[in-house]
């Protein structure tokens, strides 16, 4: 995905550990030129994929971008830092997308889907 899609107002969604010790799944985001169903922005992953409309109060409605997509409410939503989006995915094993163990110290922040 071009980032000419995107501005630099993003927002990191927070999901739930998939297991007990895992770290949470966060995901990036930025916005997008379209508007939701609510009237608010919509904010797209670099995928296209994770997509929400995300109100100025900082509440997050998930948006289906396909027919079979289950859709997870995050438990936060956070401003994204600026310095944490260019980070590599941490608790990740050369980008295959397998979770590290539970000694993760901090949230893994990529840009994509999450997983569990």
């Amino acid at each position: 995905m071009s980032n000419d899609r995107y501005d630099h107002d993003g927002f990191e969604l927070v999901f739930a550990a998939p297991a007990p010790g895992d770290a949470p799944d966060v995901v990036v985001v930025r916005r997008s030129a379209l508007t939701g169903p609510g009237g608010h922005p919509v904010y797209l992953d670099a995928t296209g994929i994770v997509c929400a409309e995300i109100s100025d109060r900082g509440e997050a409605r998930m948006l289906a971008t396909g027919a079979h997509q289950r859709l997870t409410r995050p438990v936060r939503v956070r401003r994204a830092h600026p310095l944490r989006e260019r980070e590599p995915a941490l608790g990740q094993d050369a980008g295959r997308g397998r979770r590290g163990g539970a000694g993760a110290a901090r949230p893994a922040v990529r840009e994509g889907v999450p997983t569990g």
